[in-house]
């Protein structure tokens, strides 16, 4: 499978794993110069930004190399791009790794996983 491809539908899988917890998503795929945010959600008065990783083998040692201090920088600057511009209600944000299995069953949800 294509990496474009399986990026595409491990963030569909991941959407729907949101849904089901109860997020709403506001956006998926944003992009901007500073960088890019898979998927963008809102629960209990919270947005947040979630990077969506599917591997074929992965397992919680590879969340190091998968998302490393330059990503969760172009993360952390689309962010703030992002609420520049957003006009909904929120009081705080956080950052979110989802891992997904090859089979697109979720693997890890690491939770407000980086400050500014």
């Amino acid at each position: 499978m294509k990496s474009n491809n399986k990026g595409f539908t491990g963030e569909t899988a991941a959407c729907e794993y949101l849904k089901k917890n109860n997020y709403v998503i506001i956006e998926r795929n944003f992009r901007c110069r500073h960088g890019e945010i898979d998927v963008i959600v809102y629960k209990n008065c919270q947005i947040t930004f979630v990077e969506v990783k599917t591997w074929d083998a992965l397992d919680s040692f590879d969340l190091s190399y998968s998302i490393n201090r330059n990503k969760l920088k172009r993360i952390a600057n689309a962010s703030k791009v992002f609420l520049r511009d957003y006009k909904g209600d929120y009081s705080t944000i956080s950052f979110d790794v989802l891992l997904l299995k090859n089979n697109k069953t979720v693997y890890e949800h690491y939770t407000n996983i980086y400050g500014d």
